[in-house]
């Protein structure tokens, strides 16, 4: 039995129809199925099960990435830190390569991965990592440790990194139950999934996964 049963269109409420078509028919199209899907992704069709929680994620997650004080490395960085933190690495696994094209070496990812930290040569990585660290571990920051953070940051910073980490807890801890993992024909186009989650809107690719 699955964590959560597959819903396919024709069972769907009107509510689930609307994340659904959010979903296909919106900017996730290219890497959810667009119009022809027949199911959606594994952690999409476990929302589906509780959609207004679904409708919130897309609308936290769009936000995220249009704010203006953590940019593309720091985002990704908080979703590696999240995700090998909380064991979903179906999640670390497919933004590792967003995080490679936010300028994150290997090396880096192989200690977030054994959660370790990295050597960084950046002192705002030092910044985000310690902070989510703390957060993860401790549910609050150090005040010395805030206001470092707020003093490169701000305080939107701040307030960006914690809807950050809250929303790939979500990610996390749907992933985990639901035993999510990517269908053996998702082919999404590298390219075009980077220029997404950095916010670049369409940019450089054009293909879509089956999925």
């Amino acid at each position: 039995m699955t964590a959560f049963p597959i819903l396919s269109p024709d069972l769907l409420d009107p509510l689930q129809r609307s994340l659904w078509d959010a979903i296909t028919l919106g900017p996730r199209g290219f890497y959810a199925g667009g119009a022809e899907a027949t199911r959606l992704p594994d952690l999409y069709n476990a929302w589906l099960h509780f959609p207004a929680l679904g409708h919130a994620m897309l609308q936290l997650a769009d936000a995220i990435r249009a704010a203006d004080r953590l940019d593309g490395r720091s985002r990704e960085l908080i979703i590696l830190l999240v995700s090998a933190r909380m064991g979903s690495m179906v999640e670390f696994d497919f933004h590792a390569p967003m995080a490679r094209d936010q300028g994150i070496g290997d090396d880096m990812i192989a200690a977030l991965r054994a959660k370790e930290r990295p050597v960084f040569a950046a002192p705002r990585d030092g910044l985000v990592h310690d902070a989510v660290v703390e957060l993860l571990e401790r549910a609050t920051l150090p005040p010395a440790m805030r206001d470092a953070f707020v003093g490169v940051f701000g305080h939107e910073g701040l307030m960006q990194l914690i809807a950050a980490m809250g929303l790939y807890v979500v990610v996390s801890l749907t992933s985990n139950v639901a035993d999510v993992r990517l269908a053996d024909d998702f082919d999404a186009d590298p390219a075009r999934l980077a220029d997404f989650y950095a916010g670049r809107g369409a940019g450089r690719g054009a293909g879509r996964d089956k999925g």
